[in-house]
């Protein structure tokens, strides 16, 4: 096996839905996986996980809207490109919904190609 082949191996994992799996994916459906379960696990609250997985939203409740506005693109960035698979993280905006959630979009250009994601924090 050459080095690409392990890599693209070392992509395949179970696929979760509504918390149940229901069977097998890869490549970039297991990257967007993978990203989308990263991005609702708070770093460092969960014994499971190293230090190095997960986001560090906690620290950004009940912060002025201008200063999570300002933070959650390092915090998104820093993340995601702990991931291999992630080359880069662009086009963040954040936007105020209402007093307690924002909605978040952003692309990942990873070595899978482009996913683009819209989640709202709350």
């Amino acid at each position: 096996m050459d080095d690409t082949e392990l890599e693209l191996d070392a992509s395949k994992t179970y696929r979760v839905l509504n918390g149940r799996v229901i069977g097998w994916i890869d490549n970039k459906q297991a990257l967007r996986q993978a990203i989308e379960k990263l991005l609702h696990t708070e770093r460092y609250m969960h014994e499971i996980y190293t230090d190095e997985y997960g986001i560090e939203l906690q620290a950004l409740i009940g912060e002025n809207f201008d200063l999570v506005e300002a933070e959650i693109g390092r915090i998104i960035k820093e993340a995601l490109l702990a991931d291999d698979r992630s080359v880069s993280v662009e086009n963040i905006q954040a936007t105020k919904l209402d007093s307690t959630s924002l909605l978040i979009t952003f692309s990942v250009e990873s070595i899978f190609g482009t996913l683009a994601f819209e989640e709202v924090v709350a």
